[in-house]
This record gives structure tokens, sequence and C-alpha cells, in this order.
């Protein structure tokens, strides 16, 4: 009884163990869906995502077969279902592209190593980049994924930023005006081809100082309108005689502001302006000087005269105004002619040019009538003045050729600086002196 007892126990605590394995392989079952079910939901989620975007992903074995790819790279190609596993890259791509495929992917089996390529697909004319990754195990490198980003808008914005950079560049080299942009400590960091010939620009790299250049200086100068726009962030607009490049110039200084609104430098936008300056310098000569005599004319007389007595009233210097008439130049006229007349006229003013300094001012008012501006220094300056021209108009008269002779009326008025006046007020005495000593002589 014993024996048989003891047999039964030990097949009670057997079938018990039993069960216990039963259940314990019933966990590990329920388990094992669980991870199957995750794994599978993981899956699917997973292969949602890759079929999801917008980029190609395939996997290439070392034959150059697809063991996989993406919804997207399957609809690149043509493709339904899952009849390209076990296919060749080759079947589907141009013979060029296969060869700078393989030597891609032969890279990758290689080195085990990831890389990035742009290339352009030869079936449809699209840009890619692709980055081809190792799928590695235990033996080594298995795989090759391919992940293909279509880049075609980015490529073609590239091009038209590229292209409108060309455009700005050539437009930029094009304009006959100087051109420099400057940084906020005076170097020029970027110049079109007319600055750099006219300022002999080098290759701009270190210290290229703007006042190096435009004004051959060591320093920033003290006036310069340009330097005043560095620091108040105002344009200016100014026009300067340069002797260091011997131009005029039209300036204008833009300040430049970065995208915080602090100033960073200027532009400057510079033209040459020479020859409008002579120009004008020509047009206002002629405006103030007497066709027939090369005097200055009235109008010349009167803004240089009123000048030199403003200059003089201020230095304490005593000037005196001179007005002289020729007698008989109607009569001249009448007997010989209005272009005898002329010379006559034209003899008088060589020979006012011979008695007087550059520095007086002497003009043909008009007619017969001239007036000349001179500095005096002593009270017997006025009677030299005087004799001189009578001994000037005895030499020309003197030739015993002569038809005539050339005579002249002349009133003298002395401005006292410390009575100063204007130059109408002169001219207006030094005339009435004039017609007394033509009416003394009748």
């Amino acid at each position: 009884m014993t024996d048989v007892n003891k047999s039964k126990e030990q097949l009670i605590d057997e079938l018990a163990e039993l069960r216990q394995r039963v259940d314990d392989l019933s966990q590990q079952e329920e388990k094992r869906k669980i991870i199957e079910d995750e794994l599978q939901k993981s899956e699917e989620k997973y292969q949602s995502l890759v079929d999801s975007t917008d980029d190609s992903i395939y996997l290439i074995d070392k034959q150059f077969n697809y063991i996989y790819m993406n919804k997207k790279h399957m609809t690149r190609l043509g493709l339904k279902d899952s009849s390209y596993i076990g296919r060749s890259y080759r079947e589907f791509h141009s013979p060029d592209e296969i060869q700078e495929f393989i030597i891609k992917v032969d890279r990758v089996f290689r080195t085990g190593e990831s890389a990035q390529y742009e290339y352009r697909s030869c079936r449809d004319n699209r840009f890619f980049l692709q980055t081809f990754s190792p799928v590695i195990d235990k033996k080594g490198t298995i795989a090759a994924t391919v992940v293909s980003k279509d880049i075609t808008e980015r490529k073609k914005a590239e091009e038209l930023i590229l292209q409108s950079k060309q455009d700005w560049e050539s437009t930029f080299n094009t304009i006959t005006d100087v051109i420099t942009i400057h940084d906020k400590n005076y170097n020029i960091i970027r110049a079109n081809k007319a600055a750099e010939k006219i300022l002999k620009l080098p290759f701009l790299v270190g210290d290229n100082k703007c006042f190096k250049f435009y004004h051959g200086t060591d320093s920033p100068l003290k006036a310069c309108p340009s330097c005043s726009c560095l620091v108040s962030g105002e344009p200016a607009n100014f026009e300067i005689y340069e002797p260091h490049l011997n131009m005029y110039l039209e300036i204008r200084a833009i300040p430049r502001f970065d995208r915080d609104n602090n100033l960073v430098g200027l532009i400057h936008v510079v033209r040459d302006i020479s020859e409008r300056k002579l120009l004008e310098e020509k047009l206002h000569e002629r405006s103030i000087t007497d066709e027939l005599t090369g005097l200055l004319n009235r109008r010349g007389f009167f803004s240089l005269a009123q000048k030199q007595l403003s200059s003089a009233a201020r230095k304490g210097r005593e000037l005196v105004v001179i007005y002289a008439d020729m007698d008989d130049l109607k009569t001249i006229n009448d007997t010989y002619g209005h272009e005898e007349g002329d010379i006559a006229i034209k003899e008088v003013a060589l020979m006012l040019k011979d008695t007087f300094r550059e520095s007086d001012v002497i003009s043909r008012l008009g007619g017969d009538e001239f007036a000349v501006l001179v500095e005096v220094t002593d009270t017997n300056d006025e009677v030299y003045v005087k004799n001189r021209l009578e001994e000037k108009l005895d030499v020309i008269n003197s030739p015993d050729h002569r038809r005539y002779s050339l005579k002249l009326s002349v009133g003298m008025v002395k401005c006292d600086p410390s009575n100063p006046c204007n130059i109408d007020e002169l001219l207006s005495k030094s005339d009435k002196l004039m017609y007394a000593h033509k009416k003394s002589k009748c």
C-alpha cells in the first residue's frame, strides 16, 4: 500500500507540474501573440510612414536587385505590386544611370559607410538627392538602403537665384557710375568694374580703406559727408572736386542697415561730372565775358567787383574804381565802318589788360564804356594809374600811319575801407567824374 500510495502521490505531483507547464506555455503563447500583434502594428505603422513619404525608398542587394521599395518608388517605376522583388536595377534605368548607380552602391558594400549624391534622372529629367546607407548584420553589409529625395524645385529655385545673381552682377558691372560698398570701418568690401578702373582697386582683401582710394589720405577727411553718413545713418548727396583723382565728383552716400536696423556701412554711388563742370564753367565764363574783347561784361564785373569790395573791407585795403569812356567812337564808326570801330574797342581792351594786373577787375560794361577795380597801396597810386593810362595811349597813337587816335575820358573814385560802399555807388560817382573829364575837353 505504501508503494502504491507513493506512486499516486508522484502522479499527483507530476500532474500538477504538467498543469503548471501547460499554464506557462499558455501564457507564453499569449505573450507571443501580443508581441506578434505589436510587431505587426509596428510594421504596419512603419510601412504606412514609409509609403506616405514623398521620398523614394528602396533596398538593393549585392547583385543590384531590388529587395524592397515603397509606394513612391513603385509609382516612379510604373509598378503596381511586389513583382519587382528580385528584379535588377538595370531593368528600369538608362545605361548612364546604371553605371553611376553601381559605383555608388558598390562603395557602400565595400566601405560600410553612408554617402549622399545629387543626380539628374534621365527618366523624367528631375533632380534627386540620394542617400546611400548600409544594412548590416553579423556577416557585414547585406544590403544598401537608398533614399531618393526629389529636389527639382529646389534646384530650379537655386538656378533662379543664380541667374538673378548673375543678372545683378552683370548690371552692377555695366553701370558706368562708380559703385563701392563699404563696411562701418571704412573698408570697401565690394566694387563694380568702373570703381576698380577709376580707383585702381586691388583684389578686395583685408585693409581697403575708402579714404585711401578716394582721397589718397591715411585717415578719413573731417568734413567728408560720406563719413558723416556712417555716423548719422542719414543719406548724403554732394559734389566735390577730388584732387587725388583729378575729377569733379557727384556722390550719393546711402546708409546700409541689417535686418535689425543696425547701421552696418554705406553704398557709394559716384559719378564723374568733370565734363559737366567744365561745360558749366565755360557757360558761366561766357555769361560773364564780353564776346568782342574777352574782358568781363557788366554782369561779370558787378559779381566779381562786389566780392573784391567785401574782401577789401574785411582786410582794410583801399580800392579804386575807374570808369573810362572812349572818345569819338561814333566818328570812327561813321568814317571807317563798324568793323574798324570794333578794332578800336579791342585795342582799348588790350591796353587796359597791359596796364593793370591779373588780380584787378577789368571789364567792358558795354558799347564804348569800360570799368576797372584796382587795389592801391598809397596816396600816389591814383596819379600813377592815370599817368600810366596816358602813357599807354601815347604808345598806341604814336605810329604815323594811324588813321585816328584813341582817346579816353576817365573818372576815378577811391573806396575807403573805413567807410565801405557798394559797387553801384562807386560806379555812379566815377561815371560823373568821367563825364566831367569828357566835358572839359570840349
